[in-house]
């Protein structure tokens, strides 16, 4: 792959330093709001429910991952203030966990969309197959794909620098990065905004006072999606086209190639932050948390009432709009109760 940046723009070894310095504050300002957020979500779940109802152990899960993949930013800023000196090792063990946690958070948040969509249209169908065992069988299916997909990262990880990624040959960089951006993306991101907009197109069949907060929070899903993810993916695209264009002109290439280093130089730290926005958008989305009693009376009003309730509940509800505003956990506290 090309790397004359010079060539392109005089002034771009100072573009690139501005860019390491923005991403320092993009990955120091996702450590510290992320960490916390997600171990709240992780004590929350673990200390008052002993037997969680599967999307509840999904965002569990979500935050697990994006816990994960926050506990490694240290080491990611001290490799951008110089030389990689932790060794090979640690170096490619780092590459592999925060690849398979992003994979992994990237599986989890498509899931719980199309079990969003599901719960909606059909939310008896979801309480006879979607149970708690079925949901940790999927996710240990889902973690055991994530890590999978995460391991051809440790093969391309330059030792040296960590940050940086060597390929063997053009072919080898053309099949990783599309299939990092496909799998991770593109897929993904498709399902999540056919999801979305089917759940919102439901919505507004719905009288339901919360139906309008509910419409709100499926939008933010697939903006800040688009947000976090959308800028990497476009670096890699731009590093695809550099490599397919580099032996027809010399002078797109060197602008490719400058752009994919300084664009995946901001974007990586964007993905990051999309691992603290999640707490917020799934575990403190629900109104009136503090008349809840904080994060500990959350989930009974985030999730589905009849996974809390049990199926006795469910059995005793019309298939009609109340199931439907229940399965998206439209109902307002007072009622949730």
């Amino acid at each position: 792959m090309s790397s004359d940046q010079s060539s392109a723009d005089p002034d771009s070894p100072i573009a690139l330093s501005v860019a390491r310095q923005v991403a320092c504050a993009l990955l120091s300002l996702a450590f510290a709001v992320g960490v916390p957020g997600n171990l709240a979500v992780i004590w929350t779940v673990c200390r008052r429910m002993k037997a969680p109802p599967p999307t509840v152990l999904l965002i569990l899960n979500l935050a697990a991952a994006d816990l994960l993949a926050l506990l490694t930013v240290p080491f990611w800023i001290y490799a951008l203030a110089g030389v990689w000196s932790l060794g090979p090792v640690v170096c490619r063990t780092l590459v592999w966990l925060v690849n398979g946690s992003m994979f992994s958070g990237v599986l989890i948040v498509t899931l719980l969309s199309s079990e969003r969509l599901v719960a909606l249209a059909r939310p008896f169908h979801l309480q006879r197959w979607w149970h708690l065992a079925g949901a940790r069988r999927v996710l240990v299916l889902l973690w055991v794909a994530a890590l999978l997909l995460a391991a051809p990262a440790t093969l391309t990880a330059d030792p040296s620098h960590c940050l940086q990624r060597q390929f063997s040959s053009s072919q080898q960089l053309v099949t990783l990065l599309l299939l990092e951006t496909v799998v991770g993306f593109v897929g993904p991101f498709t399902i999540i905004a056919v999801c979305s907009a089917c759940v919102r197109s439901h919505l507004r069949k719905l009288h339901h006072p919360g139906r309008r907060r509910a419409s709100r929070i499926v939008t933010a899903v697939v903006v800040v999606f688009a947000v976090c993810w959308l800028p990497y993916h476009t670096s890699n695209v731009a590093a695809v086209a550099s490599e397919l264009l580099e032996a027809s002109s010399s002078e797109p290439v060197t602008w490719l190639d400058y752009a994919a280093d300084v664009g995946h130089s901001i974007s990586a730290p964007l993905a990051f932050l999309g691992s603290c926005i999640n707490p917020l958008l799934y575990a403190f989305a629900a109104r009136r948390i503090a008349r809840a009693g904080g994060l500990a009376g959350l989930f009974a009003r985030m999730v589905p009432s009849f996974y809390c309730d049990g199926a006795r509940q469910v059995a005793s509800q019309s298939f009609g709009e109340s199931a439907s505003g229940q399965a998206l956990g439209l109902n307002s506290p007072d009622s949730a109760s």
